[in-house]
């Protein structure tokens, strides 16, 4: 079987018409004869393999893009990828948005059974370091809170995607592929050697990429337009964009999970500074006003200093997720106070007092805390009305709110 034209030359661009075999290579011989150091075909066909060993998956390949008149149009006849005889369609579509409309094209490409296994096995190993990295900096957040119970939200957030990318970077020098022979004019054996590139709505015209010189230049020769360098092909696959994305945006509920949320309130009128587990972390909240922090979950210590000196102290468990008020020395009263919003109607008390002379307060469905109510609030699809409930400090005798 020849891979030639059969038009003065064998559709690679000038080079003499191609003897019998592989893409214009001599039929393999017996391993004592063997020829281009390439070890003898394996059972699947096509797609011969480098003796040299792995090259490195992260190298850049040079891609070339071609377009012909319309997607599912004639091409060359041969492995897209190794230029060996083809007998497996792989494939290739891209689709395009127009406002809310979707446009896909599809068409197939050859490929050789080793190739065809080699892309697929580029695939599966590019979603399990994905998985990987992504459950490696998952763990992250969790294992720092152990080792800096107080790590800043920020520090955890800028980490976190750091961390993914030195696990991919590593799961990729440790498990490195094994690509298809370059000297045949292959990709690297882990992606698609020709894939879709965006196209125009209206138009038949589909653009086709790939690494594969020979492959690519026969075709351009077989629709006659140009065949158009394009540079090098990206380097870095899709996961080491994609991870650390991922892990950012699972960090953030991991952290939030491992904090509550303790809101300070000053009913002196004196400056207060809340002192956390013993240095640890602090806040000064200034004469009747508020403030807050995140702090890592479980038993927190606050001494209350007025002065240099300890006036209070003020011990609470802090929740995942939860809400809580820390106030010094139990002489102020607080309530929770409902409201609607549309056309909601209030179910049960308008206000209720909490237990007074208490110094820590654990809510639960409290939206606003210390805060009054906003003026207006969001509901879901098809609700007309909404309720609220705030925390608030309240005058003892008559239960008006003082915030």
């Amino acid at each position: 079987m020849s891979f030639g034209n059969n038009q003065g030359g064998n559709g690679f661009g000038g080079f003499p018409p191609a003897p019998q075999g592989f893409g214009g290579f001599s039929q393999p011989q017996p391993p004592q004869q063997q020829g281009w150091g390439v070890p003898p075909q394996g059972p699947m066909g096509g797609g011969y393999r480098t003796p040299a060993g792995p090259l490195d998956g992260d190298a850049a390949e040079t891609w070339f893009e071609v377009v012909i008149p319309y997607a599912g149009a004639p091409v060359p006849a041969r492995c897209a990828c190794c230029n060996g005889p083809a007998s497996l369609p792989r494939a290739v579509a891209t689709t395009v948005t127009v406002g809310r409309t979707h446009y896909t094209r599809r068409m197939n490409i050859p490929y050789c059974p080793a190739c065809d296994a080699a892309v697929k096995g580029g695939t599966r190993r590019g979603w399990a370091q994905g998985l990987l990295g992504l459950g490696v900096a998952g763990v992250f957040p969790l294992l720092l809170s152990l080792a800096w119970q107080y790590a800043p939200a920020a520090v955890t957030f800028v980490a976190t995607p750091v961390v993914a990318l030195a696990a991919l970077a590593l799961l990729a020098k440790l498990w490195r592929e094994e690509p298809i022979a370059r000297h045949r004019g292959a990709a690297s054996g882990a992606r698609d050697a020709v894939w879709m590139l965006p196209f125009q709505v209206g138009s038949n015209a589909t653009r086709l990429a790939g690494t594969n010189e020979p492959w690519m230049r026969e075709l351009a020769q077989m629709h006659a337009v140009p065949l158009a360098p394009r540079g090098k092909r990206p380097a870095r696959a899709a996961r080491f964009v994609a991870v650390p994305i991922l892990a950012t945006l699972l960090a953030i509920p991991v952290w939030f999970g491992l904090h509550g949320r303790v809101y300070f309130d000053n009913p002196t009128g004196s400056p207060l500074t809340f002192d956390i587990d013993h240095g640890l972390a602090e806040v000064t909240v200034g004469p009747n006003e508020h403030a807050d922090l995140y702090l890592p979950y479980g038993r927190a210590v606050i001494d209350v200093m007025f002065d240099g000196r300890a006036a209070d102290r003020i011990t609470g468990d802090i929740d995942p997720f939860g809400k809580h008020v820390a106030t010094p020395f139990g002489q102020s009263c607080y309530a929770t106070i409902s409201t609607v919003y549309g056309s909601a109607v209030l179910v049960g008390p308008r206000e209720q007092m909490a237990a007074p002379g208490q110094r820590w307060y654990t809510l639960e469905g409290v939206a606003n805390v210390l805060e009054p109510f906003p003026r207006s609030v969001s509901v879901g699809r098809g609700q007309t009305g909404a309720t609220r409930k705030r925390f608030t400090r309240v005058h003892c005798a008559t239960g008006a709110p003082l915030l």
